[in-house]
């Protein structure tokens, strides 16, 4: 073992009642490096770093820190070892401060036993400063901003001294500004030899931020790479066995000037957006890409009524319609799945049947009950239709993987026959092998003349199964591409607003 090794996994396995999590698995961390894990959803990347964190306890192999072999049997001992890690879900206290959350357990105190309050609101803020953030330390929590709490995790972290930072999808919940200046807190700290390991689905970032990555398939390790040395089709062939370009194949069929299902003419909110006119066709796949800020998401929530919007017209098969409400939209035959899947789109307690049925039980009655055999065998043909992963019906859907609750969403709108489908960013969150499904089953249903709205961050896939792309900049449509003879940098330009044009087939 060379001086700069910090932390060695040496043949780590853990199972779950007969699953295997990780098997035996094997890899260094260097000192002062920025180090990525990646992996399909299971692959064991969370597993391993909550071992590394005192979460969780291996089965077998050992682990070695500064060449010294360690057990570590808590998040406790972890600390003071000096790793400490941010969860994708924050454990903060959100009615203490932020300077009580920073020095939780490590308070200053009188000589009689009492918190000396002055100096630790000092103290909090001099971590905070150290990383070059300025937060009111005598500010509740639950008062701050996801990409704010993460701040004082990590402050948290600096408090306890720890020379490891374990950071699990940190940008999941953050805009593209918040991701910018977690970013930089982070090349703050590496510059003072703190060792990141980074766990993340997107591997854009993994290029900009890292200095090696490690992949993980099904809990084995099928890799280590130094990132100048490799390249996203490398990485994405180690993490599912098959290269980039198979899953961004372009849909084979496009479906041109067919009967118009939707038009929109003039939808506007006062600062929100102004003026948005188009159409959309039977059976195409309308894209819609924009950077943050674009008011994207609050254009189509307000063409589903949530709220409705203050002017403008709609018509469905050419007939106008009001929508005030979503309850509207989905008796016109208007499907959503929504930008915030655990917030909006799914019923996390209620079953994966349950959550399918929701809008269309009606057609499941019998008289004034519902009928369960109906529903079972609804839902079992739609479960099978679109490769539903769940070993049981009546399972309670938080329990599913991303990928997987995407596609009971997808089902929930099949099954109530809607016309038009709405998806609000249908593969953020869930892995490559998820996202060719999700592709997968959105062709299917535009092929079957479903008619989809598709909303993403992600030019490539936009470009890889789009007919068209409108592009929004600021409450506004600015400019409509063909993804056949377009590029990311086309839609980039338009979306910053330094080509506005407007195009007669909008």
């Amino acid at each position: 073992m060379t001086d700069n090794i910090i932390l060695d996994f040496r043949e780590i396995s853990k199972s779950f009642i007969g699953v295997r999590a990780l098997d035996h698995v094997s890899f260094a961390v260097k000192r002062g490096e920025v180090h990525s894990i990646m992996g399909e959803n299971g692959a064991g990347k969370s597993t391993l770093m909550k071992i590394a964190a005192g979460l969780l306890l291996q089965d077998s192999g050992q682990i070695y820190l500064n060449e010294q072999n360690i057990h570590i049997k808590n998040a406790h001992q972890a600390l003071k070892l000096g790793i400490a890690m941010v969860p994708q879900e924050l454990n903060l206290v959100p009615e203490m401060t932020v300077a009580e959350n920073i020095l939780l357990g490590i308070e200053p105190r009188h000589i009689l036993g009492i918190v000396d309050r002055k100096e630790l609101h000092r103290k909090a803020s001099e971590v905070l400063a150290s990383l070059g953030m300025t937060v009111d330390t005598h500010q509740m929590i639950k008062k701050l901003s996801i990409a704010e709490q993460q701040i004082i995790q990590i402050a948290r972290a600096i408090v306890f001294r720890c020379n490891i930072l374990i950071m699990d999808e940190p940008t999941a919940s953050l805009s593209e500004r918040e991701k910018r200046a977690l970013f930089e807190l982070l090349r703050r700290l590496n510059q003072r030899r703190t060792t990141i390991l980074y766990i993340t689905h997107r591997i854009k970032e993994v290029f900009e931020i890292s200095d090696r990555i490690t992949v993980l398939r099904d809990g084995k390790l099928t890799g280590t790479r130094v990132c100048s040395e490799t390249n996203e089709d490398e990485i994405i062939r180690l993490m599912v066995g098959r290269p980039l370009s198979e899953f961004l194949r372009r849909r084979e069929q496009r479906k041109r000037g067919g009967e118009v299902v939707l038009e929109v003419h003039g939808l506007t909110r006062k600062n929100l957006f102004k003026d948005i006119s188009f159409s959309l066709n039977r059976g195409e796949i309308l894209g819609i890409a924009g950077l943050v800020g674009a008011r994207r998401t609050e254009t189509f929530n307000s063409l589903i009524g949530f709220p409705p919007p203050e002017k403008g017209e709609v018509f469905i098969e050419g007939r106008p319609v009001s929508i005030k409400s979503p309850l509207d939209a989905v008796r016109l035959g208007i499907g959503y799945l929504p930008e915030e899947r655990r917030q909006h789109g799914i019923f996390p307690i209620m079953s994966v049947l349950h959550n399918m049925s929701i809008p269309f039980l009606k057609r499941l009655q019998c008289g004034t009950v519902i009928s369960r055999k109906k529903e079972e065998l609804a839902g079992t043909n739609l479960s099978q239709q679109l490769h539903i992963q769940t070993p049981s019906l009546n399972k309670q859907i938080a329990y599913l993987s991303g990928g997987n609750q995407q596609k009971v969403i997808l089902a929930r709108w099949l099954g109530s026959r809607s016309k038009i489908l709405i998806l609000d960013e249908p593969t953020r969150g869930i892995d490559v092998s998820a996202k060719v499904e999700i592709h997968t089953q959105i062709c299917n249903l535009a092929d079957q003349g479903e008619s989809i709205i598709m909303i993403s961050s992600e030019m490539q896939e936009l470009l890889a199964i789009t007919d068209r792309i409108l592009v929004m900049h600021e409450g506004s449509i600015v400019g409509s591409v063909d993804p056949e003879s377009s590029t990311e940098e086309d839609i980039l330009r338009i979306a910053m607003g330094e080509d506005q044009w407007k195009n007669e087939s909008i």
